[in-house]
Order: structure tokens, then sequence, then C-alpha cells
């Protein structure tokens, strides 16, 4: 994601594997290493080690070995035309981190002349909401059964689930507008709640500085990546003083966001690597708590970090109301750990759990451009 190995989800999965290779092995001295270290939380430190050791030619260890690169090259496999012709049925969760990639098959089975089946609802990659069950079933039912005489939906089914209604939407039709909101700040966005501003009108205006301390990294909540995805309360996060808020009015009327939040803004650091973490919340009226609702990661390694360039950073798809009363969010923070590694600000080394050739590194932004923009969920 953003150019990022997930940190925590990766190294979990990656050592879950080595821990059935060593089974299917008879080693238990090894599978009970590995399962320790998931445990005792050891293997965010530990984890590239072990799978190194044990599981040197498994996939997730080359991932690891290979997203270190200056230049990786990534396989992509294509699906062929004839299956995206054939029945498809898509499940996905706000807070599954393959949830782009099941939308990008939602899409190219369109485009091919499909008709995919989609729920997108209030779940990350293993905890799946109750009905999931029957929406396989029926499916199955409708598409395996030699006679149709099974009560089934007979229509293609698009389902979205709204996080803040918590409630079912049909997908159609596609909400194409664009909402755009500008940054504004007096300098003071990461000491006072108060300075950094969004709004939907005039342009954004204003320079400050994110001090990135990696012996205390800001730490990752919630979202799509973290340890305990899902909706969080990151109010005590954004009281850091190495964590940018920028902040709505509050809002005269519901607004509904529906699509993928892209931000674009103008950084540089004085390291050669950065990391730029977003997160999108909500602040309700009459609360104190910050619901985060999206997250998103841009990482950059090399001499091209300290150019003063204009960077994109795509985040988690999203679909909820917003109310009247209610405030928007942005937050922006140098790290997200464990979600994903600790860009140490040196190429010399890898991307890893904090240690001591990780660097204080000082993130300047600058917001005459700087924009938060909700686009469409589709292309088309």
């Amino acid at each position: 994601m953003g150019g990022a190995f997930w940190w925590h989800i990766g190294l979990a999965w990656g050592l879950q594997l080595a821990a059935q290779k060593a089974k299917r092995n008879g080693d238990e001295k090894v599978w009970k290493e590995i399962r320790n270290s998931l445990e005792d939380k050891s293997y965010l430190q530990e984890g590239p080690d072990l799978l190194k050791k044990y599981d040197s030619r498994g996939m997730v260890n080359q991932w690891f070995e290979e997203s270190n690169k200056a230049n990786p090259i990534w396989k992509t496999h294509k699906p062929l035309k004839t299956w995206l012709q054939q029945p498809i049925l898509l499940i996905g969760g706000w807070w599954d981190p393959h949830l782009r990639g099941i939308l990008d098959l939602y899409e190219k089975s369109l485009i091919v002349g499909g008709q995919p089946d989609l729920h997108i609802g209030p779940a990350s990659h293993l905890r799946w909401w109750e009905e999931v069950q029957q929406i396989h079933l029926d499916f199955f039912n409708k598409y395996l059964q030699p006679s149709n005489t099974l009560k089934v939906p007979s229509s293609r089914q698009q389902k979205l689930w709204n996080i803040t209604s918590k409630k079912w939407f049909d997908l159609q039709p596609i909400d194409t507008r664009n909402r755009i909101w500008h940054l504004s700040t007096g300098g003071n966005a990461c000491i006072d709640s108060t300075d950094g501003e969004l709004t939907q009108f005039g342009k954004g205006q204003g320079e400050l500085s994110i001090v990135h301390d990696p012996w205390r990294p800001v730490s990752s909540i919630g979202g799509h990546l973290s340890p305990d995805p899902g909706i969080a309360n990151r109010a005590e996060i954004d009281k850091r003083n190495d964590v940018a808020t920028f902040t709505s009015k509050p809002l005269e009327e519901r607004i509904q966001l529906k699509g993928v939040p892209k931000l674009e803004i103008i950084a540089m650091a004085d390291r050669n690597g950065f990391d730029l973490c977003v997160a999108i919340s909500i602040i309700q009226q009459n609360s104190k708590e910050v619901l985060q609702i999206s997250t998103g990661v841009l990482r950059l390694v090399g001499n091209k970090a300290k150019s003063t360039l204009k960077r994109n950073v795509t985040l988690q798809p999203l679909f909820a109301d917003i109310h009247k009363g209610d405030r928007l969010r942005l937050s922006i923070s140098g790290a997200a750990w464990p979600a994903i590694a600790i860009n140490p600000g040196d190429p010399s080394y890898n991307c890893g759990s904090p240690s001591p050739y990780c660097l204080v590194t000082t993130i300047s932004l600058e917001l005459s451009q700087a924009k938060l923009e909700i686009c469409p969920l589709f292309s088309k």
C-alpha cells in the first residue's frame, strides 16, 4: 500500500504459513517458536529473521525482500477474460486490506460483459458479518443447483454497507461527484487542534513541519492494516505534537462520502526517506471522540524525498454519512506503527521495527495546492 510493506499483517500471515510448514515437517520446536513470537508480539521485531530462517523461499519472505529494493519488480497475474465473464461473487469489507482488489475485479468483470455480485460490508479480512454465509449459500444455490426452485435472489446483488448509518444500500446509482477539501494552517497544526482547517471553499494556505521521532513512533489504530481493525477513536493519537490535524467547521447539512479518498500535497524531508501516514475521521456533534473511518500511506525512499514535490496518498475506500453539525478531520503523521514498518530515513537500512539506525526526520508540508478529494469508487 503506497509502496509500504504491510508490516503487522504481512509478517503475521507469513509466519503462520511458516508454522504450517514446520507442522508438516514434524518440527514442533520451530512451530512453538513461531507461535510464541506471535503471542508475545515479538514477531513485530523478529519476524523478518524468523521468515528468513524458517521459510526463506516462501512468498511472504520474497515479498519482504523485494519491498526493500530500490526498484522493486512485482509479478502481476491478469485473470482471463473468460473467467471474468463467469458468475462471480465478490465479498469485501471496508477494513479489508484486499478491498481495492475486490473493486478492481468488479470493474474488470463489468468491462468484459460479466455480471458480478458485490457485497462490501462492516468487516475486516477475517471478521465477516453474520449474513456472509447465507450470501455464499444463495449464490451457490443459484448457479450450481440443477433446478432453480429454491428461493434465492434472481437479480444481481450489489450492496454497500454505510459505515455510519449502519444500513445496507444498493450500489446504484454511482455517485460521480468529487468532494474536495483544501488544507490551511497558521503553522501550528501539530500543537493546536483549532489551527489546521479543512474547507471546501477557496484555496489551501500555510506551511508546517512534522517531526517524526522513530523512538516513539505514532501508533496505528483501527483501519484496515492494524492488529485491531475497524472504526477507532484516535482522539489521543491526534493530541500528539507529531500529528498534524485539519478539521472542518460543523457541517451545515448532511453529506455522503462514497469513494476513494486521495490527498494531494507538496511534501519533502531532511532525510533520504519518509512516510506520509494519513487518516480521515468524523467528530460527531457534542462528542470528543475522533472516529477514524479511513487510512492510507505513502512511502518515499531515496534522494527524491528531499525534493519539494507534489505527493499523492490514496486511502482506503469508504461509504459514510456525515451529519449536520459533525466535523470532518484529516490527520497526517510520519508513522503508523505497527501497521507499516518504520522508514529509517536512510536507504542503506531496511524499513522495519524501530532501530538505532532510524533517524529523526523533519517532514515539511506546503499547503497552497493541498487538497483532499473523494474520488468515485469506479472509473465508469
